[in-house]
């Protein structure tokens, strides 16, 4: 599993945005939010793919109209004592995505 840190750093080297989906969990209960990111806007690049688990507080703004990026996205521990939502991620230069989330893979 990767690590906050290590998620850090693939979030700040992949910045052009290719798809983002939301879809309910195998559960039934909560959401999972899908994100494919590439270092570049060039056809053919490799495209980092993270899914986050059970998401909340899901914000986004000034999406399209051309390649969207996200320039400086950080994942942030929550000490809320909310049970289920652990981490934040936000965009911290154009606060253009936001959400909290449980957990976490990277593909």
């Amino acid at each position: 599993m990767t690590s906050i840190s290590e998620l850090n750093e693939l979030l700040a080297a992949h910045n052009c945005l290719h798809a983002i989906s939301i879809q309910l969990s195998g559960e039934g209960m909560t959401y999972d939010l899908s994100l494919s990111i590439s270092s570049s806007e060039e056809v053919g690049v490799d495209v980092l793919r993270i899914k986050f688990l059970d998401i909340a507080q899901f914000a986004c703004r000034d999406f399209g109209g051309g390649l969207t990026q996200l320039m400086h996205l950080s994942v942030d521990k929550l000490d809320s004592g909310f049970d289920r939502m652990r981490y934040q991620l936000s965009d911290l230069e154009d606060n253009k995505l936001s959400f909290c989330f449980s957990s976490f893979s990277v593909d």
